[in-house]
């Protein structure tokens, strides 16, 4: 839904990469460019139950047209947009993730030498 509160079909995918285990991805086709926004793993699986999230990406359980679907509320400084997923997918979604990562065993996935030798090449500001 636009700020207007037009309604608008928008191209999307959710991806899940064990390798940033506590990071899902948010992949926006609006057009011909693709729109990326990353959140935490535990901020959709919260948003799927209550209201959850602070600043730029919001997320809570809804109805609309009688189904019952995800809100994720985005903001930036070119716009808002909230988005209405299917309660369904997303489910889905995160049973998937949870059966590649356990929830908790996050830090487990975490390659923490990789880690610490890119923040020891990334200069101070």
């Amino acid at each position: 839904m636009t700020e207007d509160g037009a309604r608008a079909a928008v191209a999307g995918t959710l991806r899940y990469d064990p390798a940033d285990p506590f990071a899902v991805e948010l992949i926006l086709r609006p057009g011909r460019e693709s729109i990326t926004w990353i959140f935490a793993r535990s901020l959709l699986a919260d948003g799927t139950q209550s209201r959850a999230g602070t600043g730029d990406v919001r997320i809570r359980p809804n109805r609309s047209h009688g189904r019952a679907v995800v809100t994720v509320s985005l903001s930036s400084p070119s716009g808002r947009a909230d988005l209405e997923l299917p309660r369904s997918v997303v489910a889905r979604f995160l049973s998937e993730i949870e059966a590649q990562v356990p929830t908790g065993r996050e830090s487990d996935s975490v390659d923490w030498d990789a880690e610490l030798r890119t923040l020891w090449r990334t200069p101070n500001p």
